[in-house]
């Protein structure tokens, strides 16, 4: 069997494991996170990689946090989170004057162990007291990790995952547990977390707002078509989308899009 093919073998056999379909990723990046773990449990192919998997099935679990890269902390730059707080949410209370329904629903794709998705919740909350004014929001955090989303209800942190965090911020909305930190209750009512593959589960309802920060950089051309196609389908007509800042919708945002900010990479559904 050549490398290629114990290659597209390893991915099947994941697939079929966990559901997970690596096939569309980048390969290039895709086969140096994979050979990564090859390394590091002394294996010297792919074929053998699979009988390794045979025999520690909790290894798919490290193998799937190398590929997806679950590296993030609250307001991961910050100055895409100032971008959020005074072009996109203002504007989304703004949308909503009037309406017979106060719902906002918010979609963080990617969510990791949560971090942003609670960013997220502290700068609606701080929004809503600054304007007296009451609305049902709930933001969502899904991954295709389970792992990440079980981390991410418990909502505890240690300090390095708090470095660009205001001390006001951080007194406000988390609880001191020992040398870490827990987000308050406050914040976890708006925050709802799932595991999701975007790529192959069913798509969530509406939404008002869609953070996909560095996730779809990793995926070929046509699966960023189908992501993008999916957030403007489920995006309302004036709703936001924000990508990561190495990330574009490039042609595709024509008349689908506007740009808010193409430093940041927020965009308007027209």
């Amino acid at each position: 069997m050549s490398a290629d093919n114990k290659f597209q073998f390893l991915l099947e056999k994941i697939r079929r494991n966990k559901g997970v379909d690596f096939s569309l990723y980048r390969e290039g990046t895709l086969r140096r996170r994979i050979d990564s773990r090859l390394r590091t449990t002394g294996c010297e192919d792919y074929l053998e990689y699979v009988s390794f998997l045979n025999r520690n099935p909790e290894e798919y679990d490290r193998l799937i946090e190398a590929v997806t890269i679950n590296v993030t902390e609250f307001f991961r730059n910050p100055e895409t989170f100032r971008a959020i707080q005074q072009k996109v949410l203002p504007e989304i209370i703004k949308q909503k004057k009037g309406h017979a329904k106060n719902t906002i629903r918010v979609w963080c794709a990617g969510a990791s162990y949560g971090e942003e998705t609670y960013s997220v919740a502290i700068l609606f909350l701080q929004l809503l007291r600054e304007k007296n004014a009451d609305y049902d929001v709930k933001i969502l955090g899904t991954d295709i990790d389970p792992d990440c989303i079980a981390k991410a209800k418990i909502g505890l942190y240690e300090p390095n995952h708090l470095k660009a965090v205001d001390k006001n911020i951080l007194n406000r909305y988390f609880s001191r547990e020992g040398s870490s930190y827990r987000v308050n209750d406050e914040v976890r009512q708006l925050t709802e977390f799932k595991p999701h593959n975007m790529l192959s589960d069913k798509p969530f309802g509406s939404k008002d707002l869609i953070l996909c920060r560095n996730v779809v950089i990793y995926f070929t051309k046509p699966l960023q078509s189908f992501v993008y196609n999916l957030f403007a389908k489920y995006l309302r007509p004036g709703g936001f989308l924000v990508l990561g800042k190495v990330e574009s919708l490039g042609g595709y945002a024509q008349g689908v899009f506007e740009t808010v900010d193409n430093k940041e990479r927020i965009y308007r559904k027209v």
